[in-house]
């Protein structure tokens, strides 16, 4: 029985990896960097840890990453991303439908802390979530399965008794390996490999008759 429902949240609860995947992309390009794509899709779903490691072997050489992210930080000042315009439509449906059936709810994201605390302040949805984990508070993020591990601990309920919603390649295989049921967030723009969860899903709203009938 699924008693725990965790969220990813960069593909999931706001459509945040196109936006990032064009800045850094852009970023590059005006620092003379021209990276090919597939090692830009590798970033797409990793923690900030390994994602700073892919960016300076693109880069070819080590990079001070004060300097580095205080370069990018100014690039973009006179545009910043307004999560709010990019939450997932079908997000509050689904958050207040499995409050209703007494679901427990969690978010389990491999980006930092800091951003997901901007995220569900600046979309008013802290409230949904009794446990929230960053990827940057273990030694090994996503496709370790430790991030989803310790989210199934922390809400008191077994692995086998948690449903995942994911997108990415990382993602996907980490809440696989820790035994818990995985659906897929429909993106075919990174080359994820999708096919590694249960199912795949076009809306998160799909979920509801998918926990029905794994419940029933």
């Amino acid at each position: 029985m699924i008693k725990a429902v965790i969220f990813d949240m960069d593909g999931v609860i706001v459509d945040t990896e196109p936006i990032y995947y064009e800045r850094l992309h852009e970023f590059l390009k005006f620092n003379n960097i021209h990276p090919e794509l597939e090692d830009l899709d590798k970033i797409a779903g990793a923690s900030a840890r390994d994602a700073w490691e892919t960016i300076q072997r693109i880069w070819g050489k080590p990079l001070n990453k004060d300097k580095y992210e205080q370069a990018y930080e100014d690039y973009f000042k006179n545009r910043p991303v307004d999560n709010r315009e990019i939450v997932n439509p079908d997000l509050t449906t689904l958050l207040d439908w499995l409050k209703k059936e007494n679901y427990q709810i969690a978010l389990a994201s491999s980006s930092s802390i800091e951003e997901i605390q901007k995220v569900l302040e600046e979309c008013d949805l802290k409230h949904y979530f009794e446990s929230v984990l960053s990827g940057d508070m273990f030694k090994k993020s996503k496709p370790n399965p430790e991030i989803y591990f310790k989210s199934a601990e922390q809400l008191n309920v077994k692995p086998e008794e948690c449903l995942v919603l994911e997108d990415s390649t990382y993602g996907i295989t980490a809440a696989k390996d820790a035994g818990m049921y995985v659906l897929a967030k429909r993106d075919d723009r990174f080359n994820f490999k999708q096919e590694l969860a249960h199912k795949i899903i076009d809306r998160l709203t799909d979920a509801i008759p998918e926990l029905q009938k794994l419940n029933s």
